[in-house]
């Protein structure tokens, strides 16, 4: 089997395992979880959905923790080998506009935004979270398998929307690290 065959056997393998976990999350849902968890079986794009419902619930996360965390302890690292909290949320936002960019197939859009305060920082941060929301809302499920380009890696769109969540998620990870590590209690959340 020739890679491209590979790849878009991994491509709708990939659609089949999030449509299992829409329905088991929705099911779910129902027995177990809030009431008000989303439900993006009911949407016009549900795969779309359900990443979006994923990336935005990390998003909101960060940005509770981004809110929470002091100005005094943005530049806070645990230890010399790892970016500051500050620059973790700048990563994340930089990450953000270039994988939502992508997806648009236009270049990352051009910022003014100053990057040295908690207040430049998190306007930067949800400026980044806003464009994605737009990409997302307007994006429709019949394309996620167009062709895309990750870093010189040819894949499909699906995996580039994919990654904006995975890419929240991980960095999530180490912003409740630093929140502890300075006795704050990181957001909670439906999921």
């Amino acid at each position: 089997m020739q890679y491209s065959q590979f790849a878009r056997a991994g491509t709708w393998c990939m659609v089949l395992f999030v449509i299992a976990m829409n329905l088991t999350m929705a099911t779910f849902a129902k027995a177990q979880i809030s009431p008000d968890l989303p439900n993006p079986t009911t949407a016009p794009n549900p795969l779309t959905k359900t990443l979006s419902i994923f990336r935005s619930n990390m998003q909101d996360k960060i940005m509770k923790s981004a809110d929470a965390m002091p100005e005094s302890k943005y530049g806070y690292r645990p230890t010399k080998d790892v970016r500051s909290f500050a620059e973790i949320l700048t990563h994340v936002a930089d990450i953000s506009y270039a994988l939502c960019s992508n997806v648009k197939g236009e270049a990352p859009p051009a910022t003014a935004a100053e990057k040295s305060s908690k207040t430049g920082i998190t306007a930067y941060l949800k400026g980044a979270f806003d464009y994605c929301d737009g990409v997302y809302a307007g994006f429709f499920d019949a394309h996620l398998d167009d062709p895309a380009d990750f870093w010189g890696h040819k894949t499909n769109k699906m995996f580039i929307l994919t990654q904006v969540g995975n890419h929240d998620a991980l960095h999530y990870g180490n912003l409740v690290t630093y929140m502890r590590l300075n006795g704050l209690e990181p957001s909670g959340g439906w999921f």
